[in-house]
């Protein structure tokens, strides 16, 4: 009897082990299927860690373009996660990294900017220097 019991507790153990390894790795593998839906072709996300919409989340923003308001409430959320007045490290250290990659969708946007600028005045550049008198086609 004793023997039955210690085979089916040592059963059940294994069949958990399997079970649990299985749901890890399958969350694992929908985590970083995730990650890269979330961002194809998005650098700064994989070097973040971080999406855009998942910064504004962490710091309760309504417009990701407010600085004021993102400044305000980072230094409030930064200031209440303080680890020396008893809060998480590891929340601060999520309030950093969402600030710090607002700021990176920020000077994406600017250099973005610049670059239809630079292309607008380009193309501005090649139509002024286009002589205006071409000569007609003849057939």
């Amino acid at each position: 009897m004793l023997l039955t019991g210690t085979r089916i507790v040592s059963r059940a153990f294994g069949d958990a082990y399997r079970q649990a390894a299985a749901i890890d790795s399958a969350a694992a593998r929908a985590a970083a299927g995730n990650m890269k839906a979330a961002s194809d072709g998005d650098k700064m996300t994989k070097a973040s860690g971080l999406t855009v919409d998942e910064s504004t989340k962490i710091l309760n923003l309504d417009d990701v373009n407010n600085r004021e308001e993102m400044m305000k409430k980072f230094e409030h959320l930064f200031e209440a996660n303080d680890p020396k007045k008893g809060g998480s490290h590891y929340l601060q250290s999520k309030v950093i990294r969402a600030r710090e990659r607002i700021e990176m969708h920020w000077a994406q946007e600017k250099l973005l900017a610049e670059q239809a600028k630079a292309a607008e005045m380009a193309e501005a550049k090649e139509a002024t220097d286009k002589p205006k008198n071409e000569p007609l086609d003849k057939k």
